[in-house]
């Protein structure tokens, strides 16, 4: 499955679960990435949803809570996208 911008998302990392939401997603060597921002407003760039990776998008959980809107994220995606304040995550 293809995540889209604005798309709630549970990121895992370091034997963690963190909420984000896609800003962007774009294609190296013929695999998705996606750049995020999570809840506590740090952004991961390029990460996909390989878990052989220490660090991706964790599609089982996000199908399971994000996909049913049993957690919601708090960044106000749309509100940053009218006011052109998306943080910049590529060089």
């Amino acid at each position: 499955m293809a995540y889209k911008a604005g798309d709630t998302v549970i990121v895992t990392f370091e034997d963690a679960n963190r909420v984000g939401v896609i800003l962007d997603s774009f294609l190296v060597n013929k695999k998705t990435m996606y750049d995020i921002l999570l809840e506590n407003r740090s952004a991961i760039t390029m990460i996909n949803t390989s878990s052989n990776n220490k660090t991706y998008i964790n599609r089982q959980l996000t199908k399971l809570l994000c996909d049913t809107e049993q957690i919601v994220t708090t960044i106000p995606y749309k509100d940053l996208v009218e006011n052109d304040a998306l943080p910049i995550v590529r060089a």
